[in-house]
């Protein structure tokens, strides 16, 4: 490597937007409130009597000093540009630091932020191999100073869950492109890396984040918590929304804009020319491919058409994890209308994941809401298998009774005798969401985990679902991460729409003819 030398001219054109400039204030090492210097104030002692430390600004006394920063919305609102001119920025301001670059793989990473970043080195002024180096087999560039930017890959590999490929390695700053591809782990690991020269350069750790509107942890996080209300981001998080508009090129903004108009899925026009959360492509390669958000998902479905004394259909999944889940129906026979209400989550964290707690939990909810109508109780029918850990005739769905039983809810159990064929049941489903006989399926926008399902669960060449588990990064364990409360609407659909279920089959010809008896001796 030649010696590398401080360039003489460097030309900073850089001039960002109101709201890049806004992400701009918060990723320096100066308070964002007043410019003052940030300091490290002792709060007190951990119980091992060690000092433990708060940042916070010298002049204002502002202590929610901002870290970990999410730009999030709608697709060219220069978020790749504002991460990729302060990695390079930083690098040039401080000496020896180590500023990471890092998307899910590094050959997305090497066709988007990089180029970005090599463009921004050219137009500065900076020239390769006399003012910076890059070693592309290793994955980093090099400055005069000593400074650098490590590309970094951050997928998730089963055979290392802990992500100690990562190691010992200490970084100043990072940033990570589309950060919905990666997993929450896969951000906190590399959160704690960032340590090093902070006393010279940050003051403290900085860490800036991008993505289009998506579903998962990201928007769970720092967007919209499980009824769709906005977040209140944790102290030192941060979450500024974009939209084309924050674009500072104006020729940018007018061709990007033409072409997100030409867009007939609204879905996709609200999320990337909008910047909606709320909204979900629909993904014709997965296992549910009519599923369509703009035609399914409702704002406020419950409360406009939830009948306190209509039954409600509660349907239930016995995986314990990532969760237990349970869903809630009802249908408007006269109307031909599926009303698909809510999603309960028996999440591990809470205890929640067994059958006696989840149903205590749903009870409690519908005692509480005075609910009249009386309660169905159905799912997969392997739920009606006796455990060995149990005595005769108690299973899943007894528990869920006896757990559940009052006066006014009046639990009762109803369930196909067998699992229809699931490639067959696939198709029905399919159907019904595409309208088959007149048939519509509304879904509460808050049941946020069977979106997902219907966006992301795929299927094998045969049409059936991918069962296959993967690692979850946060617990190290293996698991089926999509299906579970899709296969409860599946059940659901198979056993109480029985007469197009059977109408379905008989227009099949290349299908064995399936009936779909009702298996409902568990009397209270």
């Amino acid at each position: 490597m030649p010696k590398l030398k401080k360039p003489i001219n460097i030309n900073i054109t850089y001039q960002p937007s109101e709201r890049q400039y806004e992400v701009w204030k918060n990723l320096q090492p100066e308070c964002p409130n007043c410019g003052g210097t940030i300091v490290q104030t002792e709060i007190g002692k951990d119980r091992t009597g060690n000092p433990m430390y708060k940042p916070r600004c010298s002049c204002c006394g502002l202590s929610d000093i901002p870290q970990l920063i999410l730009c999030g919305g709608a697709a060219g609102g220069g978020k790749s540009h504002l991460m990729s001119a302060w990695l390079i920025s930083s690098c040039i301001r401080f000496p020896n630091i180590r500023m990471a670059v890092a998307r899910k793989t590094l050959k997305s990473l090497k066709g988007s932020t990089i180029n970005t970043i090599m463009g921004l080195l050219r137009e500065w002024g900076l020239v390769e191999e006399e003012n910076y180096h890059i070693n592309n087999l290793e994955g980093y560039i090099t400055f005069w100073n000593g400074s650098r930017i490590i590309f970094l890959e951050m997928t998730d590999i089963p055979s290392d869950p802990d992500f100690n490929r990562f190691g010992s390695m200490e970084i100043t700053g990072a940033a990570i492109d589309e950060v919905s591809e990666i997993s929450e782990k896969a951000v906190e690991v590399l959160f704690s890396r960032i340590r090093y020269n902070l006393e010279n350069s940050f003051k403290v750790a900085k860490c800036v984040m991008s993505t289009n509107p998506c579903l998962g942890w990201v928007r769970d996080r720092f967007v919209q918590d499980e009824e769709g209300n906005p977040v209140m981001c944790a102290e030192n998080e941060r979450y500024i929304p974009f939209s084309v508009y924050d674009n500072p090129n104006p020729a940018f903004r007018a061709t990007y804009l033409a072409a997100l108009n030409k867009l007939r899925d609204e879905s996709a026009k609200q999320r990337l020319l909008y910047g909606n959360w709320s909204w979900v492509d629909s993904n014709k390669m997965a296992a549910y491919w009519n599923f369509d958000g703009a035609k399914h998902l409702i704002t406020g479905l419950r409360e406009k058409v939830y009948s306190p004394l209509n039954p409600i259909i509660s349907g239930w999944d016995f995986n314990v994890a990532p969760y237990m889940s349970e869903l809630e129906f009802q249908f408007n026979y006269d109307k031909k209308e599926i009303y698909i209400l809510e999603e309960t989550l028996g999440k591990p964290e809470n205890k929640e994941n067994n059958t006696p707690c989840l149903a205590r939990k749903v009870r409690n909810k519908h005692t509480t809401n005075q609910h009249l109508g009386g309660i169905i109780i159905t799912g997969d029918p392997s739920g009606a298998a006796r455990s060995t850990q149990t005595e005769e005739g108690v299973n899943n769905y007894t528990i869920i009774v006896d757990n559940m039983k009052n006066n006014v809810l009046r639990p009762r159990i109803k369930l196909l005798q067998k699992q229809p064929p699931q490639a067959t049941r696939l198709e029905f489903v399919n159907a019904i969401l595409n309208g088959f006989n007149g048939w519509k399926v509304m879904i509460d926008m808050r049941c946020r985990k069977l979106t997902e399902d219907m966006v992301y669960q795929q299927k094998n060449s045969d049409g059936t679902k991918v069962k296959k588990k993967v690692l979850n990064p946060k617990t190290g364990g293996k698991e089926e991460k999509y299906g579970h409360l899709s296969d409860i609407l599946d059940y659901v659909l198979v056993l109480f729409l029985n007469d197009e279920w059977r109408r379905f089959q008989n227009q099949k010809t290349t299908i064995e003819t399936y009936t779909a008896p009702v298996y409902n001796t568990f009397e209270y």
